[in-house]
Formats: structure tokens, sequence, C-alpha cells
């Protein structure tokens, strides 16, 4: 088995104030509405919004509501202001690059962390005692594999084409639309548990000209069904939601079925951020806490290293190789294939 080493070294920081403490919640829910509207892309792609550019049509922004939004984001470094309009600042490029993490944050589980009080004192904590929107969990995925997951995926599938792909969780549909577009014969499946993200790639994959290709299903990883679809899939990918695998007996048995549900399959792909076994310090690295943090309100058990591979031991894979990420942090890249 080969591992492959990362190379983040964190940046040391001081004890914050309550003061900045205070101004930083402020600029994340700022940073996430920013993402939302649209206005970082904006920024990016012109280097400038003015505060009347959204003034009329379907998606108006009041002028002083916009300039409102940007004003926590000036505090942060993150844009410049004047009197008519914004540009990027010097911390512009840092956050667009993990903005992705902001807006999981705020946005798909800002509701989830305001109710933390209640939630956390649910006595029934099965089923639907929480919420999170997960289209923006979806979108904010994406944007944070961007980065650097998704360029792995895209090197390991390059050196050993598929013939066939099911990506378990697959979100917004865009690894599924990326892979099929590298390699045009391949035919794909998408499974995943929420409706809006079924919606959410199925408007994908029809943008893309891609629906005879790619057909996508609603689906329950700890009871996956025996879909026709699933004959002659050699690849099965999934990305940040082997956690919902767990706790460990579940996990075993979820492992055991996707071999059973799979009877062709030849790799298992799975990326997933593990539990941190550091104590929070000024190093901990950006989306540790919040992960961590959000995952205990849901009740979620969230693995180790070693626990996965004592439940791929047990299930009937092979870990051939573990490949480790920076971004996000604690991400690692199983590479599976079936035992025996």
């Amino acid at each position: 088995m080969t591992t492959t080493t990362p190379h983040f070294t964190p940046t040391p920081a001081a004890t914050p104030s309550t003061d900045s403490l205070f101004c930083a919640s402020v600029a994340v829910s700022a940073l996430s509405a920013a993402v939302e509207l649209g206005l970082l892309d904006d920024l990016k792609d012109r280097g400038e919004i003015r505060f009347d550019d959204r003034d009329r049509g379907a998606d108006r922004i009041d002028p002083a509501v916009l300039r409102g939004i940007l004003l926590p984001l000036e505090w942060a470094g993150i844009v410049v202001l004047d009197e008519r309009s914004a540009r990027p600042g010097p911390g512009f490029d840092a956050a667009y690059l993990d903005r992705g993490y902001f807006y999981w944050l705020a946005g798909g589980n800002g509701e989830l962390t305001s109710r933390a009080p209640q939630v956390a004192l649910e006595r029934n904590r099965h089923g639907e005692f929480y919420h999170r929107d997960m289209r923006a969990v979806a979108v904010s995925s994406r944007m944070i594999g961007d980065v650097e997951v998704e360029l792995r995926f895209d090197k390991i599938l390059a050196d050993r084409p598929p013939r066939a792909v099911c990506d378990l969780g697959c979100g917004s549909g865009q690894r599924l639309i990326r892979i099929a577009g590298n390699h045009p014969g391949v035919r794909g499946v998408g499974v995943d548990i929420a409706p809006a993200a079924v919606e959410l790639t199925g408007a994908s994959v029809a943008g893309a000209g891609l629906a005879d290709r790619i057909s996508v299903h609603h689906g329950d990883v700890h009871a996956l069904p025996q879909l026709p679809e699933f004959a002659g899939i050699d690849v099965v990918t999934c990305v940040f939601m082997g956690h919902d695998f767990w706790p460990y007996d579940k996990c075993v048995t979820v492992l055991r079925r996707i071999r059973e549900v799979f009877p062709d399959v030849e790799r298992f792909l799975l990326c997933d951020v593990v539990r941190s076994e550091v104590a929070p310090s000024p190093h901990t690295p950006i989306f540790t806490l919040g992960f961590e943090f959000a995952h205990a309100l849901m009740g979620v058990t969230l693995p180790t290293r070693s626990d996965w591979m004592a439940a791929f031991d047990a299930s009937g894979w092979e870990c051939e190789a573990v490949q480790e990420f920076n971004r996000p942090p604690g991400g690692l890249l199983f590479e599976l294939r079936p035992s025996g």
C-alpha cells in the first residue's frame, strides 16, 4: 500500500479577542451570502461590483443591502469599498479559493448550527430531527473538492480509464459530468439520498446534454437497491459522505452491500474527511472544527483512518493505496478493490 504525504504547514495565530470573534462570525455569514448571490464570481470575473448593478430584474438587490453584505468582507480584507463600488481586497484570492468551506458552514449548515441547543436537547435523535440545505451542501462540497480532490480523481481515472462509473452521494453531479466529458465512452450513474441533490444533478446532466449517458436515482446508501443500471459498473466513487456509513457495524454492512449490488466492480474510490486526533489549537486548519461540530450535532460518528482500515478488512475490501489531501484538511482517498 502506498501513501502520499501532505505538505500542509499550519500558520500560527494569536488567540482572538471576543470582538474579533463576533466580527468574524458576521463575516462568515456575509461571505456565504456573497457566494450564493454570485458576488464573489462577479468580482473574480469583472474586478468590480457597483452597488447599483443589481437594482433591477428578478435578482434585484437594493444598493444599500448589497453594500451591507459586502461591509463585513471589507472588515476581513476580502473587498475594498468606496462610495459606489467594491473591488477585490488583499484577502480576496484566498477567500475565493476557500469559499466552499464558508458556504458549507453558513449556507448548508446554518440552520443546524443556529439551532444547536434545540438539536442537542432532542431526545428522539433519529430521522429528521435537524435540517440542512442539501443543495448548498452539494454545491459547497463541489467547491471544496475542486481545489485538490477532483484533480486526483481525474489522474487516477486517466491512468486506468473506467467503462462505467457510479457515484454514491453524487451531490451536484459535476463529478459524473466531468468524467463523462473526459471519457466519451463512459456510462454514469448517480445516487443520492437528498431529493434536492437528485434534482440538481438531473438538471446539470440535462444542461450538459448527457442525459443519454448519465442516469440519476434517489437512494439511501444504507439500503442500496439492486438497480439494473448497476450491471457493468466497474468503478464506484464516493466523496465526502463515507462518514454517513457509520457507526462501525453499519459501515461494514454498507461496504458489503456495495460489493453485492455492483457485481462487476473492480475499483472503489472512497474519499472522506476523517476525525482529527489532535486537540484544537491556534494551528487547527480551516474546516476541521466546523466539520466535527456539525456532525456531532447530527449524531454522526466520524471515523479515524484506522477505523476505516478495520472496516475495509471486515467487509471484503482491500486498500491498495491511501492519498492524503491538504484541502480539505483530514481528507483521505482510499483506493479499494474487492478482496478474495
